[in-house]
Formats: structure tokens, C-alpha cells, sequence
């Protein structure tokens, strides 16, 4: 790449011309382990576990790179979600048995449009990194 196809591409990643400067998003709402309905704003190609981090905690997760199958959701509207890739159908099956799409890992669900509605199992608990009761 040339120095100006550099400077080009450097100042599309910081919206500064020749890039995408829009950002989309779209309206997902969580049903919380409490029963409470909450509505998030998050942007496109955010996945359901990244889009939990505007709740009041986010969604347990129990690995950084998507292969534990702890971060189960059911989902109650598909709308505005991506398919099941074919790695998350492989986690999914692995620990949790067979995919039907009534569940997704929230680590591996992308929001690709507004609609999606999803119950949360279980949010992350700060007290137990704190060490309190």
C-alpha cells in the first residue's frame, strides 16, 4: 500500500473523510432474569453479549473467545438477528446438545437490524469479583 492509501485509510478509520462516519443502531430489547424488560441501543454487527453492556450489568459470559457455551439466551424475537453461524451452532451443540434457534450465545448473535428480543439467563455478578455477599 502507498503512503497515500495509508493516510487514506487512517483517516476513513477515524471518520475523517473516505470512510464510513454513520454509525446504525438499532433498538434490542433484554428481558432480565428479574422479569423486567429493558431496550438497549446498540450498533450494527454488535453482538448480544456486547449489546448487554448499556443493562445494569452485562450478561455472564464465562470466556473471552466464544467457546464455553455460558452465555446462553432464549430468544423470544429473532427479528434484527444474524443467523447462526456455523461456529456457534458447533459451541452451541457441544455443550447444550441440539440448535433449534429458540437459544443463542449471546457471544455469538450479531444484531443486523431492530426487533430482536431476548430473555437473559443470567447477568454478570460484579459482587462476586468484589468478594462481597
Amino acid at each position: 500500500m502507498t503512503p497515500f492509501g495509508i493516510r487514506k485509510k487512517l483517516k476513513g478509520l477515524v471518520g475523517r473523510g473516505g470512510g464510513r462516519t454513520d454509525i446504525v443502531r438499532y433498538d434490542i430489547t433484554f428481558v432480565l432474569p428479574d422479569g423486567t424488560e429493558q431496550t438497549v441501543q446498540a450498533e450494527e454487527r454488535y453482538t448480544l453479549a456486547m449489546a448487554s453492556q448499556f443493562l445494569p450489568a452485562p450478561i455472564a459470559t464465562g470466556c473471552p473467545d466464544g467457546q464455553c457455551g455460558g452465555c446462553v439466551v432464549d430468544v423470544l424475537d429473532d427479528r434484527g438477528l444474524a443467523p447462526a453461524s456455523d461456529s456457534e451452532r458447533k459451541v452451541f451443540e457441544k455443550w447444550h446438545k441440539h440448535y433449534d434457534g429458540s437459544r443463542r450465545l449471546a457471544c455469538h448473535a450479531r444484531i443486523t437490524g431492530p426487533g430482536a428480543k431476548v430473555r437473559v439467563r443470567e447477568l454478570f455478578d460484579y459482587d462476586s469479583i468484589r468478594g462481597t455477599d
